[in-house]
């Protein structure tokens, strides 16, 4: 028995179930017939095959179609079409035979990580690329730091720290299918050093990122922490979460929405490349937005564990934040660790966050971690912006704006 003639009989499960289900009023009688037809085909051919490949196969074909069935029910997945349907169920017996291969070699002390069916698990190769919105080619070069010199060179760093537990991380959010990462990112390492410095652990604004941070940045297609650190920087600061919902897409950026400003920042700084020792420094004085590879299939399906990947190489293309580091005594082989923040829902790994190798991947960090972190700076009493003359002028022209939109709607467009 075959992996492809199970899925094939799981199709065909599919279908007997939903043509019961077809929209009656609009089928006519001889469609009607046609569909029973289709129906008692269907079913000869699935009894026809069973008797073939025997018991086992009818237990297998049934208990994936009745696992995906249960998954769609759980993560609350709806599909337009049957069409669309028996992909995502193809889709999704891919990645369960992966999950099964990995977790027995798990088991067998292979791996110091396993994988799970979440709620990626249907998700197209396409449709998970677009998770992955950090954009290396963006970032203008610039001289690299020394690791002698710069301003945390001389920190002795804790054994192990997490800025989760300390109060500095606000609850793990969702970025959906909208390259975006590098605003969460950037968001995470804000609110991090504003809660360290003044003591409030407030909720920011992605959406006003993707919508207004035009600086390099190309909203759901991705786009750079630095440069939207820049941006709240030139902003002189930037709005809550509640007060700009998170909607997945680029919204209108006019006065209202970029001078609400809730939290302010100096600048941002680099830390030295390819240094864990370093990065170590960086993350003991506060979370540090840190880009790496993550376009693997353990990756996305990763469910607990120290992610350490021989495969996870250096070709940058997610934004996370890195909160804390430690040691896993558990762990079989790999017991220090990086923990990150990611944005793909408390659903996805360990209630939302990961915990990868740290030491022993080279220079560059396991899945790249050490090539390009960096981080927020702030003063205490950093002020926020307050309007300028011609940030008041910007206002009553939207204003304007906007009634006569309002206006031209109200008239029916004419």
């Amino acid at each position: 028995m075959t992996r492809r003639v199970i899925l094939f009989l799981a199709a065909l499960m599919l279908l007997l179930v939903a043509l019961p289900g077809a929209t009656a009023a609009r089928i006519v009688p001889s469609e009607t017939l046609q569909l029973k037809q289709l129906r008692h085909a269907a079913a000869a051919k699935i009894n026809q095959l069973k008797a073939a490949l025997g018991e086992k196969a009818t237990k297998e074909v049934g208990s994936l179609s009745d696992l995906f069935h249960e998954w769609t029910q759980k993560h609350g997945k709806t599909y337009d079409s049957e069409e669309e349907k028996e992909l995502r169920l193809k889709i999704f017996a891919d990645n369960h035979e992966f999950v099964q291969k990995h977790n027995a070699e798990y088991e067998n002390g292979e791996h110091t990580h396993f994988v799970g069916l979440n709620h990626l698990a249907d998700l197209t190769k396409d449709e998970f690329k677009k998770m992955l919105g950090y954009n290396a080619a963006l970032r203008a070069s610039r001289a690299p730091v020394d690791a002698s010199t710069w301003e945390y060179a001389d920190v002795t760093p804790p054994e192990e720290i997490d800025w989760v537990a300390s109060g500095a991380v606000t609850p793990v959010k969702n970025q959906k299918q909208c390259g975006s990462c590098w605003a969460f990112s950037t968001t995470g390492a804000v609110e991090g050093v504003n809660a360290i410095k003044t003591g409030k652990l407030i909720s920011l604004s992605e959406e006003e990122l993707i919508s207004c941070s035009t600086n390099g940045n190309m909203g759901c297609n991705g786009g750079l922490m630095d440069n939207g650190f820049e941006w709240i920087v030139n902003n002189r600061g930037i709005d809550t979460e509640d007060g700009w919902e998170y909607v997945a897409k680029e919204e209108k950026c006019g006065f209202f929405r970029r001078h609400h400003r809730a939290v302010a920042i100096d600048g941002f700084k680099d830390v030295p490349s390819n240094d864990e020792d370093s990065l170590m420094k960086a993350v003991s004085q506060q979370p540090v937005s840190v880009a790496i590879e993550a376009d693997h299939q353990s990756f996305q399906l990763y469910a607990g564990g120290v992610y350490s990947a021989k495969d996870c190489g250096t070709e940058l293309d997610h934004g996370v934040l890195l909160v804390g580091y430690g040691v896993d005594p558990k762990s079989t082989k790999h017991k220090h660790f990086w923990k990150i923040k990611n944005s793909w829902g408390p659903a996805w790994g360990e209630d939302g966050y990961i915990r990868i190798a740290k030491g022993g991947s080279g220079v560059e960090g396991q899945c790249g971690v050490a090539m390009q972190p960096s981080y927020p700076t702030k003063l205490g009493t950093t002020p926020l912006g307050e309007p300028t003359l011609f940030e008041k002028g910007e206002e009553l022209l939207d204003k304007g704006m906007d009634f006569l939109q309002k206006l031209a709607e109200s008239n029916g467009g004419d």
